[in-house]
């Protein structure tokens, strides 16, 4: 995904989604680190749309309206202009007899998919399965569909899958005749759900791995959200620990010391390590 030519408010650079989309996004801030610690009860999916909101110049009504590929790409860039290019990470090779855990290493750059070559607000496909034949019209799922989905699918996955179902298929025929997404048999469903995937590649990552222990080959999801906010809050805790330090030392405010940049933070800290060492 290239950065596009256009300019971006201060602190923040212009990113071109798959689907084309143009926003401005800006790097995550400690404040934004922070707050991440008093969501951890929320669902991860919740969680990465309000992230995406606080990052993006558009603001929540943009990071909702995503779709579920614009979604993992932007927080992938959201990690890239954060943290850095390059993702390391475990995995656990799934062979029964190995089990072996390997590190993997990835470049943002390589999963990133720069544009779709077919964009449109709605799609069609006619499936012939019998008894009698199918017409369906849908659109792509967006975070918003995502996370009431993923809301309903705490307590029912199958309810949660079908919520977003409802929520993106437009029309649906069966021999013609108008059908209500319920009365969709599941294998039609699954067809659907195969056919939203085929056209928003970008939202499911899967890695290519080979583990150098047994030597099989293996495909593994990469969660951009889950990784990113598990990335973020282990530097939260750290910097928390900043924040207490700072506040009992100096008497600054929370917000004073997260709205300090973090080289100037990191030298007060190390002015406090000095002086428990000297004794001062």
């Amino acid at each position: 995904m290239p950065l596009a030519g256009c300019e971006a408010p201060s602190g923040a650079v212009v990113v071109t989604a798959p689907s084309g989309r143009d926003l401005a996004l800006r790097p995550v801030v400690a404040e934004d680190s922070v707050l991440l610690l008093d969501t951890a009860d929320a669902l991860p999916s919740v969680r990465g749309t309000a992230l995406l909101a606080r990052c993006l110049s558009e603001g929540e009504a943009a990071a909702r309206s995503l779709t579920v590929g614009d979604r993992e790409a932007l927080l992938l860039q959201l990690r890239r202009i954060t943290i850095g290019e390059r993702i390391e990470c475990l995995v656990r090779c799934p062979a029964d007899a190995c089990r072996e855990e390997m590190e993997a290493s990835v470049n943002i750059g390589r999963i990133l998919i720069d544009r779709y070559e077919d964009v449109r607000s709605q799609y069609e496909i006619a499936v012939a399965e019998p008894p009698g034949s199918y017409r369906v019209r849908f659109r792509l799922p967006t975070a918003d569909d995502l996370d009431q989905g993923a809301r309903l699918a705490r307590a029912d996955a199958n309810a949660g899958a079908l919520a977003i179902l409802r929520r993106c298929v437009l029309e649906a025929e069966h021999d013609h005749h108008l059908v209500d997404t319920d009365a969709l048999p599941p294998e039609i469903r699954s067809f659907i759900a195969a056919a939203m995937a085929e056209r928003d590649p970008q939202a499911e990552v899967e890695l290519e791995l080979r583990c150098p222990a047994c030597g099989r080959e293996f495909s593994a999801l990469l969660d951009a959200t889950t990784f990113l906010l598990r990335e973020l809050e282990e530097r939260a805790v750290r910097l928390i620990r900043d924040v207490h330090a700072l506040a009992l030392r100096y008497g600054w405010s929370e917000a004073e010391i997260l709205r300090m940049p973090a080289s100037r933070r990191a030298r007060y800290i190390e002015l406090l390590s000095d002086a428990r060492v000297i004794g001062a």
